[in-house]
């Protein structure tokens, strides 16, 4: 929301001079380019154990705009030539500059307060372009078997622009896919080299080039399971495992499926497999699902607990002595017939 116009008061140069503690934008943050007529936005990346209360604005040196927190929050702008063109986001209290012009490339500053930091800073420097921006690339899924991994990459052209083709590709002549998603085997090599997804508009191509276990590794926080415990009694093993999702924010729900079949077997963090004596072990995935993405790895019961303990109930049980007796007669008769 926008709000009037006034100068800058004697409080906001007291804010903007007064010292605090000073933490950094991220490196690939701090420098934006924005197209020529389109939209940019400076993102504050506050924590979310924070909650925003004031920030002032600068562009060049000179006052841009103040922030206080509040719904919508309550803006006062100082520059005219962003009358109609600035926006804070309700949440994040991120400023977006709208309908960008040329004269507005430059550097742009924020010192803002939270309940817990009396003083944080941001530095940003903008660029505005006429030709287009490479596209933005999302790591939809991660799916993890041993040491081998599949991926969901989506590929998409900001401001949601219209007529847009796109291709994925790991050369020059070998295409992945022709839809604005691809989705990359286990073991196929486009999964261990870089892929590259271009968007064809009706004014121009543009492009980019990531390494899709690099890339998701940073975007999708990575599931582990983990053996808990194993009892065995009367003859049977029960099997606790626990599904563990990266700390990334967010809620996260969980879900396990058996590899064979498919079918869903638990949507808890936990699940229980009991098995009798000579049964197999079947495989089960575990997938984490994020807000904007999901995360699934796949293990054998058997082999992540393999450090069994005996059952020490098995040697009285009758299927035991019964198996035990038939290879005695067996290795008799044998021996007979020898």
């Amino acid at each position: 929301m926008e709000g009037a116009l006034l100068r800058p008061s004697f409080l906001l140069l007291l804010l903007l001079l007064q010292p605090g503690e000073y933490s950094r934008a991220a490196a690939d943050e701090s420098e934006l380019t924005g197209i020529l007529g389109g939209s940019v936005t400076f993102p504050l990346r506050i924590p979310a154990a924070q909650k925003f209360i004031h920030g002032a604005w600068a562009v060049n040196t000179s006052s841009l705009a103040t922030v206080t927190a509040g719904k919508p929050p309550h803006v006062l702008v100082f520059d005219l030539s962003y009358k109609g063109r600035l926006r804070f986001h309700d949440e994040s209290y991120s400023l977006q500059i709208t309908n960008l012009r040329m004269e507005d490339m430059g550097s742009y500053t924020v010192e803002f307060s939270t309940d817990k930091e009396q003083f944080a800073y941001r530095e940003f420097t903008l660029r505005v372009s006429k030709g287009q921006l490479p596209p933005t690339i999302t790591c939809d899924s991660v799916a993890c078997e041993e040491d081998s991994c599949s991926y969901t990459l989506c590929c998409a052209v900001r401001d949601g622009r219209e007529n847009v083709t796109y291709t994925w590709s790991n050369a020059p002549s070998s295409v992945l896919s022709t839809d604005s998603t691809v989705h990359i085997p286990q073991r196929h090599q486009a999964a261990h080299k870089d892929v590259t997804c271009t968007a064809r508009l009706p004014d121009g191509n543009s492009s980019r080039t990531i390494s899709p276990k690099d890339f998701c590794a940073e975007q999708v926080p990575a599931t582990t399971i983990v053996c808990d415990a194993v009892t065995c009694a009367n003859g049977t093993c029960n099997y606790t495992l626990r599904c563990v999702a990266g700390e990334r924010g967010g809620r996260v729900a969980y879900s396990w499926t058996r590899k064979a079949s498919g079918t869903v077997v638990s949507t808890g963090p936990i699940l229980l497999v009991s098995l009798r004596p000579f049964e197999a072990l079947p495989a089960v995935a575990c997938t984490a699902r994020h807000p904007a993405s999901n995360s699934s790895r796949m293990v054998s019961p058997k082999d992540l607990c393999a450090a069994t303990p005996p059952d020490q109930s098995l040697a009285s049980s009758p299927s035991y002595c019964l198996i035990i007796l038939l290879l005695a007669l067996g290795a008799l008769s044998a021996g007979a017939i020898a």
